[in-house]
């Protein structure tokens, strides 16, 4: 075992092994599960689309793409490269309320997605970017909560999410009549 992996390894049992009480338990794994928010992020995506200007649906395009990149490319193509077991197949967990998936570890798909998601709400709305990434953090921090990640599969997924998200606005900056489309205010 490299030092590399030795101190995911302290990092993980750190987190896995501190006390867990039932109230924080509950809200990981409200806030691990996407579609505790499927509802709240399609009112808030519609309004954005209808009164959120062009910066309210450069927003809503901008992320779309991102996680239609971020999600794949974490789930089938990254992972399918680097093949890391997940924590809970190579021991027993105490704490592994939600089971653990057959998918590989590395990197975290949720990371991945939620911090594309919160790199690009920063670029577009910048007073947003503590929530944003602070959120962001809280999911990240779940998977490892909950026994499912290794602390180097979140900040791997991380990166990977802030930088698609950068690539996707920047990318979308440059298309040449977007901001007509979208509107006179579109993103800076």
């Amino acid at each position: 075992m490299t030092s590399f992996q030795s101190l995911d390894l302290s990092l993980y049992h750190l987190v896995l092994y501190a006390p867990h009480p039932d109230w924080l338990t509950r809200a990981m794994i409200f806030v691990t599960r996407p579609e505790n928010f499927f509802l709240a992020i399609g009112v808030s995506a519609f309004f954005l689309i209808l009164w959120g200007g062009g910066r309210g649906r450069f927003l809503v395009l901008s992320a779309g793409i991102g996680v239609a990149i971020t999600d794949p490319l974490a789930s089938q193509v990254i992972k399918g490269i680097f093949q890391r077991p997940r924590p809970c197949h190579g021991e027993l967990p105490v704490h592994l309320p939600l089971g653990c998936s057959d998918s590989w570890s590395f990197p975290s798909s949720h990371a991945t997605n939620i911090f594309c998601e919160a790199t690009i709400v920063s670029l577009v709305f910048p007073r947003a970017t503590p929530w944003a990434y602070l959120f962001a953090s809280l999911v990240g921090y779940s998977r490892i909560y909950l026994g499912v990640h290794y602390p180097f599969d979140v900040l791997g997924g991380a990166g990977v999410g802030v930088l698609v998200g950068w690539g996707v606005v920047r990318l979308l900056r440059k298309i040449p009549g977007l901001g007509r489309f979208l509107g006179k205010d579109q993103a800076r």
